[in-house]
């Protein structure tokens, strides 16, 4: 009640500083007013810089929408829509909130499969070789991995395979490539921890992966004096015939 109270105020203010034609612009239906969103959320730039949507006009009609149409079935996708608001300007962490706030909130809304699948984009946008961090690609993994049999349905499953595949291949890829690195600082601890980190996520992945076991088996023997390095190696030769090169280093290895 509060909020809404908040929210009439900060309107009839607004209005009050529009000129006739803003508010002859914010007036009409529910529907009228939803309408405006989404055609301005849809629009293209041309040449690559000229036009696109006017965010600021989105701010205001969502506003109104909210203020005088408080109960409309149409209000309820408020979250859905910042989401979408959020995600076109590349504020990919925001987009992610929004986009679970709607469906915190409307958990029976026929575009909840619409909202996780943005969560699985904007994850996605998230995923950069520039950067060491590796929690939007697990997120993202964990996110296909439970999603319901509706979305699996749905028409958005296509695409979520393809992004869910991308996040596990990225996500083996920067694990290789960051253990390795602590491998050169000759960090074996951190180098395994990365390896065992990630086969929690995508096992099946750094199981058959001859680099990735490679460093798990490199990592281990150099981190314990006792261990039996023969039987190690061994393993790993049985597994991979075909790595000569890493065979080579993990029988040179003195610890």
């Amino acid at each position: 009640m509060i909020k809404r109270i908040l929210l009439l105020l900060i309107f009839i203010s607004f209005l009050s500083s529009c000129s006739n034609q803003t508010a002859k612009l914010l007036g009409g239906s529910d529907k009228e007013l939803y309408d405006s969103i989404q055609s301005e959320l849809s629009k293209k730039k041309t040449l690559g810089v000229f036009g696109g949507p006017r965010y600021t006009r989105i701010e205001d009609l969502i506003l109104t929408l909210q203020v005088r149409y408080p109960y409309s079935e149409l209000t309820r996708e408020v979250s859905l829509i910042n989401g979408d608001v959020s995600y076109k300007t590349k504020k990919f962490y925001e987009a992610i909130e929004d986009y679970k706030s709607f469906i915190e909130e409307q958990p029976n809304h026929p575009k909840i499969n619409y909202a996780t699948y943005m969560i699985a984009r904007s994850y996605e946008k998230l995923m950069t070789a520039t950067d060491k961090d590796m929690a939007p690609s697990v997120e993202l993994i964990k996110l296909y991995e439970n999603i319901d049999e509706s979305l699996k349905n749905s028409d958005y499953i296509t695409e979520m395979k393809k992004i869910y595949f991308k996040a596990k291949l990225f996500l083996l890829d920067r694990t290789i490539y960051i253990a390795n690195f602590y491998i050169k600082k000759e960090s074996y601890d951190s180098s395994l921890s990365r390896i065992i980190e990630s086969e929690k996520v995508i096992e099946s992945l750094i199981s058959i992966n001859p680099e990735a076991q490679y460093i798990k088996t490199f990592s281990t023997i150099k981190l314990s004096s006792d261990i039996d390095k023969n039987n190690l190696i061994e393993d790993y030769k049985n597994r991979f015939p075909k790595e000569k090169e890493f065979i080579e280093n993990l029988e040179e290895i003195d610890n």
